[in-house]
């Protein structure tokens, strides 16, 4: 079972306020927002603040404890770290080789063969087993399509260009990453989270399931196409490309991942 980054940061900081203050919590009620490049840390949290009035304790105290309870295990500092900002808000940041890690994973990662499948003869692009036009389904939004087609093209390319790109599923070295490339693993993560653990949600939030799904596809999209802008594919080191293309063909697999029900990306686009 894939356990993101996210989830495991809210579980340990729901553990952290339960110890010091036996509050209990939902790890899905630690709010956690990404943020990079800003402040140059990958997640930030207002938990403290938010129980600061329950608690009837300063939002900087409790973001402290919080601090200290997490920064303890040792398997926790060598994945991430947790600091204390401005006002009680929490700032975390993963390790460089978690980021590789999460990247391996969630390349593995296969989507369930019931809905998905790799394309015969398209290797390595995803796509849903049925693949059809119904005039009454919705149009797909036009930013999440174009960057479909764009990451589907430039996996084409790389099958031509690049004689054996993925020998190495590991990534060997993730030093001086572009931050467009970490933006878009990121948003990759958030979306394996949501999969992950969709069905867990209450039947009453049917609509914002499909509201989370349009955000999510959207800003996955937003990402990848800011990646596009950003990082070349070719002609760049051998570190780079292996990177770059594991991004694209997980970026492919979770834009078609979490496409609305009723849109189907067309594998020729």
């Amino acid at each position: 079972m894939f356990k993101s980054p996210s989830r495991i940061i809210q579980a340990a900081i729901a553990k952290a306020i339960n110890t010091e203050y036996e509050l209990v919590l939902n790890s899905r009620e630690i709010v956690l927002e990404i943020c990079y490049p800003k402040y140059g840390v990958h997640y930030t949290s207002a938990i403290a603040l938010a129980i600061a009035h329950r608690l009837d304790i300063d939002a900087m105290l409790i973001g402290k404890k919080i601090v200290e309870n997490c920064s303890q295990p040792l398997e926790i500092a060598a994945q991430w770290q947790i600091k204390l900002w401005d006002k009680g808000l929490l700032n975390i940041c993963l390790s460089e080789i978690y980021l590789s890690d999460s990247l391996d994973i969630l390349m593995s990662w296969h989507l369930e063969e019931k809905t998905f499948e790799i394309s015969g003869d398209q290797p390595n692009l995803w796509q849903k087993r049925n693949i059809f036009i119904n005039p009454a389904n919705q149009a797909p939004e036009p930013i999440p399509q174009y960057a479909h087609a764009r990451c589907c093209a430039l996996i084409r390319l790389s099958n031509i260009y690049i004689e054996d790109p993925l020998h190495h599923q590991t990534i060997d070295k993730i030093e001086l990453i572009e931050p467009a490339e970490i933006s878009l693993l990121l948003q990759n993560l958030a979306i394996a989270d949501y999969l992950e653990n969709e069905n867990t949600l209450p039947l009453s939030r049917t609509v914002s399931k499909q509201v989370n799904r349009q955000k999510l596809s959207r800003s996955l999209a937003e990402a990848f196409l800011q990646f596009y802008d950003c990082c070349r594919i070719f002609g760049v080191d051998c570190y780079a490309v292996q990177r770059r293309l594991l991004l694209l063909r997980v970026t492919q697999k979770f834009l078609v991942a979490i496409a609305p029900p009723e849109v189907h990306y067309a594998i020729y686009l």
